[in-house]
């Protein structure tokens, strides 16, 4: 809220197991609870994008290799991004005390 200039990008995963579809929307199903938590505490909704990647990006490539529990768990995440908007900077903003 602090950094109006900066975009957050959430991008959503899935392990290797289970067809492109299940795991298509379960990556977009990932993205869309981050994206509700964050709104839900004030971060405006036009600051966010989400990509869902399903499992296309692997942590650990499992196609590869014979993975664990813990390689598959790796894969099935979602991760956050900051980057610049193209929204303009209007000067530095009085800090509140929330306490």
């Amino acid at each position: 809220k602090r950094m109006p200039n900066l975009m957050l990008y959430i991008e959503g995963h899935t392990d290797q197991r289970g067809s492109e579809e299940y795991n298509q929307t379960l990556s977009e199903r990932r993205a869309d609870v981050v994206k509700e938590y964050l709104t839900n505490r004030g971060v405006p909704g036009e600051r966010m994008e989400e990509k869902w990647f399903g499992k296309t990006h692997p942590i650990n490539d499992c196609n590869e290799l014979t993975c664990t529990d813990a390689m598959h768990q790796l894969n099935r995440r979602t991760e956050l991004r900051v980057g610049k908007s193209s929204f303009t900077y209007t000067g530095r903003q009085k800090k509140v005390d929330t306490m």
